[in-house]
């Protein structure tokens, strides 16, 4: 368990990644902090590109990684997976029937394997409408799975455990770590971020966000002026005044 007083929980393409020098930035304000913070990634990528991501570029070394849209958890730098949450999250769910069931629709392209996991099932799907997503959601409870349908970017559609996205893992991490809602902030860029919203967490939305995120508003969402890492520092410092303690 982290001792720690506060969390941050962060998208990491489009929202930390995306500007260098405001990436360096951010990983100064960090370090500056390392004792109080307790810092989670929360991203559609899965480990070993997160893992690559933090070698390779000013990303700090996170203290928990949650991965593939919120169907993993990792501690870092063990990288040893929370496994009590595959047990959790695997309720009334079966990717290979999604697989099975849309294998002929032309209109969705099956993304490539190492975007698949037994906990997510992804596909292109460009410029959906409100009609075609309620219409595959119909479809896969149908045929008596319970699943998370998530779409963002105007393209990108996953299919995951009902008990599975970025916001609940997030929920489940912030418990687990006994750090309090209100002591947790949250930052995104798209549609698949939207889940990180609520559940008693503040929000920053970088100012370079797409529509689907851009559009959402509320008391506890921050809307950055500035763009990737540096906006998610315009939001520290409006819910935080930019510190910890």
């Amino acid at each position: 368990m982290l001792s720690k007083e506060r969390m941050l929980i962060s998208d990491l393409d489009g929202t930390l990644i995306g500007d260098d020098k405001s990436l360096e930035q951010f990983n100064q304000w960090v370090q500056s902090c390392r004792n109080q913070l307790g810092l989670v990634y929360a991203t559609g990528r899965f480990l070993p590109s997160i893992i690559e991501a933090v070698r390779t570029t000013a990303l700090p070394a996170p203290d928990i990684i949650i991965s593939a849209v919120g169907t993993s958890i990792y501690h870092y730098p063990s990288n040893q997976p929370q496994s009590d949450w595959h047990k959790h999250i695997n309720y009334n769910w079966n990717a290979q029937k999604i697989r099975d069931m849309f294998a002929k629709r032309s209109e969705l392209e099956l993304q490539p394997d190492e975007f698949q996991s037994d906990y997510k099932v992804s596909y292109y799907l460009r410029d959906a409408t409100p009609e075609q997503l309620q219409s595959l959601h119909d479809e896969v409870t149908g045929v008596s799975i319970e699943s998370e349908m998530i779409y963002s970017s105007n393209r990108d559609l996953d299919f995951l455990p009902i008990r599975a996205d970025k916001g609940k893992a997030a929920v489940f991490v912030a418990s687990h770590n006994q750090i309090p809602a209100e002591r947790v902030l949250v930052s995104g860029d798209t549609g698949n971020d939207r889940a990180l919203f609520g559940h008693g967490f503040c929000g920053i939305v970088v100012g370079n966000a797409q529509p689907e995120l851009k559009n959402f508003t509320g008391p506890q969402v921050y809307h950055a002026r500035q763009s990737f890492a540096a906006g998610v520092l315009e939001g520290i410092k409006h819910w935080w005044n930019g510190k910890i303690s």
